[in-house]
């Protein structure tokens, strides 16, 4: 999924009046605690690389957001509770961030079984 297909399939879901540039930093913010937390701290496997990402900006539109399908979900659900949050709707935002981190969760299971801790040896018997 590309930033700008998360952002306008978030504002297609929940209009708002929240700026584009507001909604990439989200993303950002995001995409730099999965890559610190969730992809950094693994070894990658044979065939990928690390992804080079240091945070999007308003030129970042075509950019590919870094979890792929079927988890990039969790974009939308990521802008529609920051959306809720700061308009104050915490019954939106309890429901989006819930759908958040189901989906957040289930890429994180996903990749720690697919990939093997930083800092740690094969060890065959």
């Amino acid at each position: 999924m590309k930033v700008k297909e998360a952002i306008a399939e978030a504002d297609e879901l929940k209009p708002n009046v929240i700026s584009q540039g507001q909604k990439i930093k989200w993303l950002s913010r995001l995409d730099l605690r999965i890559k610190q937390n969730i992809l950094d701290t693994h070894l990658y496997n044979e065939g990928e690389t690390a992804p080079e990402f240091s945070g999007y900006t308003d030129a970042s539109l075509e950019a590919d957001l870094l979890v792929p399908e079927p988890y990039s979900e969790m974009y939308v659900h990521w802008l529609s509770a920051q959306i809720d949050y700061y308009n104050m709707e915490p019954d939106g935002f309890n429901a989006a961030n819930g759908m958040f981190e189901s989906v957040y969760t289930a890429f994180r299971n996903y990749y720690n079984q697919h990939h093997m801790p930083a800092g740690t040896r094969k060890t065959y018997y």
